[in-house]
């Protein structure tokens, strides 16, 4: 479901979609050949597609957001109290919040590759066997995946308070660590 999530960002349609992904992972078992692959890897390529699937159908309707009769706006927005929780859970929350964000604009492939690497704990591979494309390309995808990111951080993420000057041909390179 983690994997599910991290490419969707909702967790109720993530919870849909573990459900639909077991249903048809159940409607489709006499499919599976485990000569070809592990199960896990069968598993997580049914649920990429059902993802791909909701999303390509998620980008042709306007997202929406209701409200039932007894519920207030105030309800449906999310506690902002301080004390609420610690401050590291905020820090750690925002800070995933600012990854999984980031995640959601480098490109699919690239995207699906990380998750399954550094969420799904996925040796390469079985993200190459779920993906489809050679264990080279996997080393590929997470290396450019990961410089993607660091690029798309170090355009949301202020700098640093600290008076740090980078040299110009560092910013082009990969700087991050997954």
């Amino acid at each position: 479901m983690n994997f599910i999530y991290a490419v969707v960002r909702s967790s109720e349609d993530a919870d849909d979609l573990s459900q639909e992904t077991f249903m048809r992972a159940y409607a489709h078992l006499g499919t599976f050949n485990p000569r070809l692959a592990k199960f896990s890897t069968w598993l997580y390529q049914i649920a990429r597609n059902t993802a791909r699937t909701h999303l390509a159908k998620d980008r042709r309707r306007p997202p929406t957001e209701d409200l039932y009769e007894d519920e207030t706006l105030e309800q449906k927005l999310p506690d902002q109290r301080m004390e609420t929780a610690p401050e590291e859970r905020l820090i750690a929350a925002d800070d995933e919040r600012t990854l999984r964000g980031a995640l959601h604009h480098i490109p699919e492939k690239m995207r699906t590759a990380l998750v399954l690497r550094y969420f799904q704990h996925l040796e390469y591979q079985e993200i190459a066997d779920t993906m489809q494309v050679s264990l080279g390309n996997v080393k590929t995808l997470i290396h450019r995946g990961k410089a993607a990111l660091a690029r798309q951080l170090a355009a949301t993420v202020p700098p640093p308070t600290r008076n740090i000057a980078l040299q110009p041909e560092v910013l082009n390179r990969e700087m991050l660590c997954v």
